[in-house]
């Protein structure tokens, strides 16, 4: 039986959804210890999926994605959050599920290439090096020639983000206060990318301003 607990994580903004300079997105989150998912999984003949979960479906196909022809697995979901809250959980569902067929079968995958072929991290890459290594979490986004529109991560198939840094967050307290409704998905959540992009160039040179010259600089000296 192998168990996999996986963090949740706070995105704090993309970066460049205006892409004139030839890549876009990009991306600054935090990773959370609490909430969080926790599944045990063991091999099977058949893909099953157990315990009172929204992600049941979510795992179901991730692990199908990566099983070997003719293998199984049979996950129980012993603790989760819910999803559209802005904390992740899709993604730290599907790399669960995903992470436990490459372990069990022995696959030899890193957790970009589970994210790729399970389609997660086409956007943000901040969900996968959340799951990987935790901390504060800068991405680079993508060329926009390989990605050739806006588009959230669900919606996306490319290769998570290159990270450009991973650091240590200090020691400050986080409060989450998690509204009572879900945020947008789906189609709702690709018609708001097409819809207001591109943004104004302007808004994304004061945004790398800030991240670049007060929020990375406060992060390094402890200097909220």
């Amino acid at each position: 039986m192998l168990t996999i607990t996986t963090p949740s994580r706070l995105h704090l903004t993309l970066i460049d959804m205006n892409a004139s300079i030839g890549r876009v997105d990009g991306g600054i989150g935090l990773t959370l210890n609490e909430p969080f998912i926790r599944i045990s999984a063991e091999k099977s003949d058949t893909v099953e999926i157990t315990g009172t979960s929204e992600h049941a479906e979510r795992m179901g196909a991730a692990a199908m994605k990566l099983l070997p022809e003719g293998a199984g697995v049979r996950i129980t979901i012993e603790n989760d959050y819910p999803s559209h809250t802005g904390m992740g959980s899709g993604t730290q569902a599907t790399l669960a599920a995903g992470m436990a067929v490459n372990k069990l079968y022995g696959l030899g995958m890193d957790v970009n290439r589970i994210a790729e072929k399970a389609g997660r991290g086409g956007t943000s890459g901040i969900g996968v090096a959340a799951f990987e290594k935790g901390g504060f979490i800068l991405d680079g986004g993508h060329k926009f020639s390989e990605k050739k529109a806006f588009l959230p991560s669900a919606a996306s198939r490319l290769a998570p983000a290159p990270v450009l840094l991973r650091t240590d967050f200090p020691g400050w307290d986080i409060l989450v206060a998690v509204p009572g409704t879900k945020g947008v998905s789906s189609e709702k959540e690709v018609n708001i990318f097409q819809k207001e992009c591109p943004v104004p160039l302007s808004d994304v040179e004061k945004l790398s301003h800030i991240i670049l010259m007060q929020l990375l600089p406060a992060l390094v000296e402890e200097d909220m």
